[in-house]
């Protein structure tokens, strides 16, 4: 130990570093993430699928991209728990009434 720094610690440099990986990282995987929501209607079109599973599908992608969006890039995953329940609890409420009037109005919308 030299000067009270700690041999092993990371520099700032590779702090930052390994930072940047970690958004490259992410990034990439919301652009697979995109990709797949493109794909999925487009392939479905010959009705593979129902189209329930389809939706429920996508919505679950799309709940998953925003939860990784607000942990990483807008750092809640390090903030108090309370911050990410405030945008999470929104989202899981409207997913549950989108589901529920895709349930009430099936015949309508399919």
């Amino acid at each position: 130990m030299a000067h009270g720094h700690d041999e092993h610690a990371p520099t700032e440099h590779e702090a930052h570093h390994s930072h940047a990986k970690l958004y490259v990282i992410i990034f990439f995987v919301l652009l697979v993430m995109t990709g797949i929501e493109i794909a999925l209607p487009i392939i479905n079109k010959a009705e593979i699928m129902a189209k329930q599973l389809e939706v429920a599908l996508l919505l679950g992608l799309m709940t998953i991209k925003g939860a990784i969006v607000m942990m990483f890039y807008m750092h809640l995953k390090g903030d108090r728990r309370m911050f990410g329940t405030l945008f999470v609890f929104p989202i899981v409420c409207v997913l549950l009434m989108m589901l529920g009037f895709f349930a009430l109005f099936q015949p309508v919308l399919w």
